[in-house]
């Protein structure tokens, strides 16, 4: 039997699965005597295989008794064995159908590969219709949401969604929500360095290559064993950072998300204008020689509101330039004047600067002069006390 080309073990299957099932091809460099033209391709998935994957990944994750703790082997083998149940069943059923086409049966490593390509692409749709839904108004319904998802999402991933069969079964089941939710705050999480500590009681969790279902079922253990433990408080930092984290980046992806969804609608505007000037070109350009009567009066008034609809145009154009042109002028008139009354508050401030300055000057300058006819008014007093004492002294020594 050959071996699934995932890289976790798998156990042998039944033997009429490995009848039924054609060999995945494997990326190896074949031997030189190997035969490659023998070699049998896998037939592509189909949606109706597509539906049945989902319902068994549904059935499988709903088992509350096995849905904690089990390994990526075990979760995976239970799905391989839930979907060809289901592919038994439909083949049994549609057996008698015109035009009926057995679904083949996969092997698990097939299985768990397109549930991959599958979960990558929803993963990327969902965040897309969340973003659509919470920044739309009310009033849409679902269809107008579901159209401006899948526009983001081509603009984004450059690829048109195709999973609509998938996204009806998942898009409402608790699992998936959970799921999404989950890997959400978990990847919001990842990107910012952790400021709490592991408690050393707990047991570390050991790196896996599943899939991000099995991750998720691993996540709800240690979210499980932890509450039993009393980390309540923990767990509570973490929910109010995962919490804040998820609204920050909410907001980042919000406003991205508007600005992509502005470039979209400008370009699906210039593909109705292009494709618009294409029509009416053709029209315009109809030669009318050979045609019924009715039939030329017809592109006549075609013609008309051609003409007329581009004289419209052309006049709102003229008008919306015209509006531009005035606004640009009025702006950088409110600009002009701005600058000339700031620079006019600045000289006055300068000016305001100089006068208190000068005026500080000639106080200084003021006081200076009162200190010296001071000194001098004190120095005649001086001299004029000094004269008397001599004329005083002299009359004694002549008495």
């Amino acid at each position: 039997m050959a071996t699934p080309t995932r890289s976790s073990p798998r156990k042998k299957n039944s033997k009429s699965v490995q009848e039924t099932t054609p060999k995945p091809t494997q990326e190896t460099t074949p031997k030189p005597d190997e035969d490659t033209t023998t070699k049998k391709k896998s037939p592509n998935w189909t949606i109706e295989e597509d539906k049945k994957l989902c319902v068994a990944w549904l059935n499988t994750s709903r088992d509350a008794i096995v849905g904690r703790g089990q390994k990526a082997t075990t979760f995976w083998e239970r799905i391989h064995e839930n979907y060809i149940d289901l592919v038994k069943e439909y083949n049994t059923d549609k057996k008698n159908s015109t035009g009926f086409k057995e679904l083949p049966l996969r092997l698990v490593g097939g299985v768990e590969c397109c549930w991959g390509l599958i979960l990558k692409a929803l993963n990327k749709f969902s965040g897309c219709y969340s973003m659509v839904e919470h920044r739309l108004q009310s009033g849409k319904t679902r269809a107008d949401i579901l159209t401006e998802a899948k526009e983001l999402y081509k603009t984004t991933v450059g690829s048109t969604f195709n999973l609509d069969h998938c996204w009806g079964i998942l898009k409402d089941a608790p699992k998936w929500q959970a799921n999404q939710q989950e890997n959400a705050g978990r990847s919001k999480k990842a990107k910012e360095p952790s400021t709490s500590q592991t408690p050393t009681n707990l047991p570390s969790s050991t790196p896996r290559t599943s899939s991000p279902a099995v991750i998720d079922l691993d996540k709800e253990e240690s979210d499980l064993s932890q509450s039993v433990l009393g980390s309540v408080r923990l767990e509570g930092n973490k929910a109010a950072k995962r919490k804040q984290a998820e609204e920050s980046s909410i907001e980042k992806m919000v406003a991205l998300q508007k600005d992509l969804v502005q470039i979209l609608r400008d370009r699906l505007s210039s593909m109705k204008s292009a494709t618009q000037s294409t029509l009416d070109d053709t029209i315009m350009s109809k030669d009318l020689t050979n045609l019924d009567d009715k039939t030329q009066d017809y592109y006549q008034k075609k013609r008309r509101a051609i003409i007329a609809r581009n004289l419209q145009e052309e006049k709102e154009k003229e008008e919306r330039e015209k509006k531009e042109k005035e606004e640009k002028e009025k702006k950088e008139k409110e600009q002009k004047e701005r600058k000339e009354r700031e620079e006019k508050e600045r000289k006055e401030k300068e000016e305001k600067e100089r006068c208190k300055h000068k005026r500080a000057e000639e106080d200084e300058d003021k006081e200076e002069e009162t200190e010296e006819e001071r000194n001098d008014e004190d120095d005649i007093e001086e001299e004029e006390i000094t004269e008397e004492e001599d004329v005083t002294g002299e009359e004694e020594v002549e008495a």
